[in-house]
């Protein structure tokens, strides 16, 4: 006597297989495309952050004769974001340091990256207004503008 027959159904290891390796190539093409828009979209928010830390330098300086750090830009009101006061924003790490000798005419900030240092642009910008930077070392007046 014959046992019937049943059906399998479900997919065999070989397609299963297939379907992985698609997605692995998938995944190797996409992974880099994103790190790369990512970086692009941090270095975007690092010289715009260091655009309005400009514009509001000189407002500051306007009403009190000298530049200020971030704290008294953000105490002022000047500069509404929270995340740039503290000095931590998209990826990017900023500093202000005003001229102890000359206040009135003297500062510099950056934005240095947070992750991956190495590859990715640092910027630079003081009184003059000229946005510079630098590939894996930090920028400086001497750096190239943008």
């Amino acid at each position: 006597m014959q046992m019937p027959r049943r059906s399998q159904s479900g997919f065999s290891l070989i397609e299963l297989l297939i379907v992985v390796a698609v997605i692995g190539i998938l995944a190797a093409l996409a992974i880099p495309n994103y790190l790369h828009a990512r970086q692009s979209a941090s270095a975007s928010s690092a010289i715009s952050s260091l655009r309005l830390i400009h514009s509001s330098q000189a407002a500051y300086r306007t009403l009190h004769g000298v530049y200020g750090d971030l704290s008294a830009l953000g105490n002022e009101g000047y500069i509404r974001d929270p995340s740039l006061v503290a000095g931590y924003k998209s990826h990017y790490t900023f500093t202000v340091k005003v001229d102890q000798t000359d206040p009135a005419n003297k500062y510099e900030a950056q934005a240095t990256p947070a992750h991956a240092p190495t590859i990715w642009h640092h910027f630079y910008i003081d009184a003059s207004g000229v946005i510079r930077y630098e590939v894996g070392t930090p920028a400086t007046s001497s750096s190239p503008p943008i």
